[in-house]
C-alpha cells in the first residue's frame, strides 16, 4: 500500500531494543485500558486522545528524562530537582516498525523531516497512515534531545515487571505485554537538561544542522 503523503513506504524493520521510559510514581509504566470505555492517554506526536493509545520510549536514559524536561519545561535546576519520576527499562522486540529514524530517511520516502520534531499534527495525521499500512510503531529523532532516537509502539500494552533479564523472558503475547525493569524510583530529572533540552520555543540545532546541509531553509520558527 502506497500512501498518499510519502513517496516511498518507510522500511520495515524487526529487531529487539533496550529503550527507557519515565512516568510519574502515580501511575504504571505503560499505558493501558484500565476500563476505561475510549482510550484516555493524553494526545502525543503520534496518536490523538480517545482514538489511540501509544508507547513513547527513548533508545537512551537521557532522552527519557529530557522528554520530562521538555514537557514540563524545566528550565532551572530548583524546578529539575524538585520533579520526582520513575525511570523503567524496557525490552522490546518487534517487527514491522518504521524506520524513520533519521532526517535522511524521511526525506528519502518523499516526507517532510520537519515531522520528526515539529507540531504534532504532522507526525499524528502520519501515524494514522503508518498503522493503515500495517505498521507496529516508529523510530524517530528525538525532538527534545538533539542525537537521541525515540521508539514508539503503537496500541496498549501490559506490563510484566522483571528483576531478572528482560531479554529473557518468554513473552506469551508480543501484542499485549512488554517486560519492564525499574531503574530509578522517584528520581530528581539531570539538571543539564535545564538547558540541553529542546523545548517549544527554541529552534531544533539537529534539524537546522540538516536543513543547512541540504540547502534548504528551515524558516525562522521552531522547529
Amino acid at each position: 500500500m502506497v500512501v498518499a503523503n510519502w513517496r516511498t513506504r518507510p522500511r520495515p524493520i524487526g529487531g529487539e531494543w533496550l529503550c527507557f521510559r519515565q512516568t510519574s510514581p502515580e501511575w504504571p509504566p505503560l499505558y493501558h485500558n484500565a476500563g476505561v470505555p475510549r482510550p484516555d492517554q493524553e494526545s502525543g506526536r503520534w496518536h490523538r486522545q480517545g482514538e489511540a493509545y501509544a508507547q513513547y520510549l527513548a533508545l537512551s536514559a537521557l532522552g527519557a528524562w529530557a522528554e520530562c524536561a521538555r514537557y514540563y519545561s524545566l528550565r532551572s535546576t530548583r524546578q529539575a530537582r524538585e520533579m520526582r519520576r520513575n525511570l523503567w527499562l524496557v525490552f522490546v522486540r518487534e517487527t514491522d516498525i518504521a524506520d524513520l529514524s533519521s532526517f535522511d530517511r524521511y526525506d528519502a520516502c518523499g516526507l517532510d523531516p520537519a515531522t520528526a520534531v515539529g507540531d504534532h499534527v504532522m507526525s499524528q495525521d502520519l501515524a494514522d497512515h503508518l498503522r493503515e499500512s500495517g505498521f507496529r510503531g516508529v523510530l524517530s529523532p528525538s525532538a527534545a534531545l538533539p542525537g537521541v532516537v525515540n521508539l514508539t509502539i503503537f496500541g496498549e500494552r501490559y506490563e510484566q515487571v522483571l528483576s531478572t533479564d528482560l531479554a529473557a523472558w518468554r513473552n506469551p503475547d508480543v501484542g499485549a505485554w512488554l517486560p519492564v525493569q525499574p531503574v530509578v524510583e522517584e528520581g530528581a530529572v539531570p539538571t543539564r537538561l535545564c538547558t540541553e533540552t529542546v523545548f517549544r520555543t527554541k529552534k531544533h540545532l539537529s534539524y537546522r544542522e540538516w536543513m543547512a546541509a541540504h540547502a534548504r531553509d528551515p524558516g525562522p520558527r521552531p522547529p
